[in-house]
């Protein structure tokens, strides 16, 4: 059976650790360069296609071709296929150096203010504890 101060400390621990999976590290960055200088280059794992006709779509393992983006759904795995010439931009999934600094500071914050506070509230009862009995 848990005691009171480890209740706390294992709801402050879950909560940390849900904030850490809904605050994503990633975001999308245009790919570098022309479409046409895509051409060839190594399949894109998760892209973001937008649609000149103002459509967006992600799309896993995506190739440019001399006149086509092709890749995959990503839920149903089928295979799609778009003109170049309808294709406005291609946005890669990469890691937010930002937004993961944010993270480790601010869970890192969160945990300092649960500890201290635990520890607090722990030292607050040890002072106002009633002194033991002396045996004469």
């Amino acid at each position: 059976m848990p005691t009171p101060t480890q209740s706390p400390l294992r709801r402050a621990v879950c909560v940390a650790l849900l904030l850490t999976q809904l605050a994503g590290c990633m975001t999308w960055r245009p790919v570098p360069g022309t479409l046409d200088q895509q051409v060839a280059a190594d399949p894109i794992p998760r892209a973001r296609l937008r649609l000149r006709s103002g459509g967006e779509l992600s799309l896993e393992d995506v190739k440019v071709r001399s006149d086509s983006v092709v890749g995959y759904s990503v839920g149903s795995r089928e295979r799609r296929a778009f003109p170049l010439a309808n294709v406005a931009s291609i946005d890669r999934r990469g890691l937010s150096a930002g937004r993961t600094a944010g993270l480790v500071v601010g869970t890192a914050a969160v945990a300092f203010v649960v500890i201290y506070g635990l520890a607090f509230s722990s030292f607050e009862k040890s002072i106002n504890a009633a002194p033991a009995p002396h045996a004469p």
